[in-house]
């Protein structure tokens, strides 16, 4: 199957990636290509989860009046336990 790509631009920069990796056009065509759509779909996975913990985060609802992170009661000056 042929593929006509009708940019200079696009051309140059595949004969630079296949001079640069020793590799001919088509595969360092076909390896940049892949390579994109790892990263694309790399982060799709990476929106998602950020998705997942947003709503998990916030199906707790608000943090209850009086609660605290602070937990100095519990360690001496020298951070060790009371």
């Amino acid at each position: 199957m042929g593929m006509n790509i009708k940019s200079e631009k696009a051309q140059r920069l595949a004969r630079q990636l296949a001079q640069e990796t020793g590799q001919s056009m088509t595969a360092a065509v076909e390896q940049a290509l892949e390579a994109e759509l790892r990263r694309l779909h790399r982060e799709r996975d990476v929106a998602e989860r950020k998705r997942k913990i947003r709503q998990l985060v916030e199906s707790f609802g608000p943090v209850p009046e009086g609660v605290t992170s602070d937990h100095s009661d519990l360690y001496d000056e020298w951070g060790l336990p009371n």
